[in-house]
């Protein structure tokens, strides 16, 4: 009978050991979880920041790339602007210089 008697006291020391470790081990889950909740948080504002961010520069690039065109355009008409001028003070120049021939002929 002794031996059914420690048998059964095995048992129930062996289910309180099991429901001490099940609770330990559920605290332990708890914190975890709040720990992975609290990555997750930390992740989802960063990737806002991220996005923001990349939206900022994107439209600090199309700024630029508009400044460049319009820079571009600006020079490409001054170098036209420069050509027309050299042109003109070749004409000016035959000119006087036929003018000045053409005085010393008479």
């Amino acid at each position: 009978m002794i031996i059914v008697y420690l048998s059964l006291v095995l048992v129930v020391a062996s289910i309180i050991v099991f429901v001490i470790s099940a609770a330990n081990t559920l605290k332990l889950m708890n914190g975890s979880l709040a720990k992975i909740s609290k990555t997750g948080a930390k992740l989802r504002r960063q990737s806002e920041e991220i996005i923001s961010e990349k939206n900022e520069l994107t439209r600090n690039y199309s700024l630029i790339q508009l400044d460049i065109s319009k820079n571009k355009d600006k020079v490409q008409e001054t170098v036209r602007q420069a050509g027309q001028s050299v042109l003109l003070a070749q004409v000016a120049f035959c000119k006087g210089k036929a003018l000045l021939k053409k005085d010393s002929e008479d």
